[in-house]
């Protein structure tokens, strides 16, 4: 270690004495990293620059910009060059810092070449290294090369500051409907408001238990279970709910389910099963071609999300509106919740490419993903291993995770370790 790293971490001893115990056992020799000179220098790590190599202070200042005028408080994500935490010592009006440390290595290596200790050793100052996942500050300040430099254990906290940065522009595209979705709506009309509104379901089923099916590989290893489920009396078999993309493999495996959820407006006659029985019932999104509505042979129920495109739809003619952030899983387990479901067991819910798929039944591509193409995301499985993904569906399953954290009436268990662990879910072995 060298002279300025013992400087910087007996401060941190003093304050924080097990982060310093931690960061005393830490080698960083095997951080790819080394200095990068513009007009000023900075460290690049794994390709990454901890900050810009041109105008550092300019650059956090920006950063800070992002905090209301008048804050008292500041939270940061990441350190980078420390140049946030440095220019935010020097203002009075702030009386309180948080820094959260999202790699321990990364940090090891800044003390170990850069001398921290003016920001180290203010009193207003906070480090936290033992980290919530599922929370975020009100107020915050990212500092963004440190969300590709997280350590694996803080991939969720990474994925949620991510997802919480896009959040707005994600509103937005939803929010301001265009010219052809709301075309459709107006083709829907009249299906929709002579429709059962999605809410009477409750008067069809009473679960005490409700299998919730989506398509993701690992459903392949549950068909043997689901089928047996099926079978059991009306009386005491628990609920099954699908997804639509997943109906085509149910069925090809004789297993029908109660209810299908359909949501997405560029579902085809193609991803859906030839036969589909009388008694399996359609609740559905207005975005849904009429082709589909009109061909469906059992029983249609309406419904709505809570997004704005709906609330003028939802004043005149009121249907259930259900949690959709994205996915169709959001609103099929939503639905669920509604029912009164005291538990719920998801299938195929993996978020991610177990097995070197991205669907169960679906040939690669044919669902849009393709595990061909190389994926630069990942997300940790229920057995702590890197599974790959895409950007979308990491977001799906933080909003999953928000939700199931807003219910804590209701008992979620997982069928499967081999898909992304899902915080707020137990595992639940489903062999047949």
């Amino acid at each position: 270690m060298t002279v300025l790293f013992n400087a910087n971490l007996e401060i941190i001893k003093q304050r924080w004495p097990l982060l310093g115990q931690a960061l005393s056992t830490i080698s960083v020799l095997d951080l790819n990293a080394h200095l990068v000179q513009g007009t000023e220098q900075t460290i690049s790590v794994n390709g990454i620059q901890l900050s810009s190599r041109h105008n550092r202070i300019a650059e956090a200042q920006l950063l800070i910009s992002q905090l209301p005028s008048n804050s008292s408080e500041a939270t940061i994500y990441g350190v980078g060059m420390g140049d946030v935490p440095t220019i935010l010592v020097q203002k009075s009006a702030i009386k309180h810092i948080r820094i959260y440390l999202l790699n321990l290595n990364l940090f090891a290596l800044l003390l170990t070449y850069t001398d921290q200790r003016e920001w180290l050793s203010d009193q207003r100052l906070e480090l936290e290294y033992q980290l919530q996942h599922h929370r975020l500050a009100q107020k915050y300040i990212a500092i963004t090369p440190e969300l590709s430099l997280s350590s694996d254990e803080n991939a969720r906290l990474r994925d949620l500051i991510v997802f919480n940065n896009n959040l707005s522009y994600a509103n937005k595209s939803h929010d301001n409907i265009d010219v052809k979705l709301k075309q459709r709506m107006i083709e829907n009309l009249a299906t929709t408001k002579k429709d059962s509104d999605a809410a009477d379901l409750s008067s069809h089923y009473q679960p005490t238990k409700t299998l919730v099916i989506a398509t993701g590989p690992t459903l392949e290893l549950h068909y043997a279970y689901l089928k047996i489920q099926r079978a059991l009396p009306e009386s005491t078999r628990p609920l099954m709910i699908s997804v639509d993309t997943a109906l085509k493999a149910l069925l090809n495996e004789n297993i029908i389910p109660d209810i299908v959820v359909s949501i997405d407006q560029n579902i085809s006659r193609q991803l859906l099963p030839d036969n589909i029985p009388m008694s399996v019932k359609l609740v559905y999104f207005p975005k849904l071609k009429q082709e589909i509505l009109q061909w469906w042979p059992g029983q249609r129920f309406a419904a709505y999300s809570l997004s704005k495109t709906y609330d003028e739809l939802h004043q005149k003619f009121p249907k259930l509106r259900l949690f959709a952030n994205g996915s169709v899983i959001h609103p099929a387990i939503d639905l669920a919740v509604y029912l009164n479901s005291p538990a719920i067991t998801l299938f195929g819910c993996d978020f991610s490419y177990p097995h070197n798929k991205t669907h169960a039944f679906w040939e690669d591509g044919k669902l849009g993903p393709s595990v061909t193409h190389a994926k630069q995301h990942w997300v940790m499985n229920g057995l702590g291993e890197k599974v790959a993904t895409d950007l979308n569906f990491r977001g799906y399953l933080l909003a999953l995770e928000h939700y199931i954290h807003s219910k804590p009436h209701v008992i979620f268990y997982n069928a499967s370790l081999d898909g992304a662990a899902i915080d707020g879910t137990y595992y639940q072995e489903c062999k047949s």
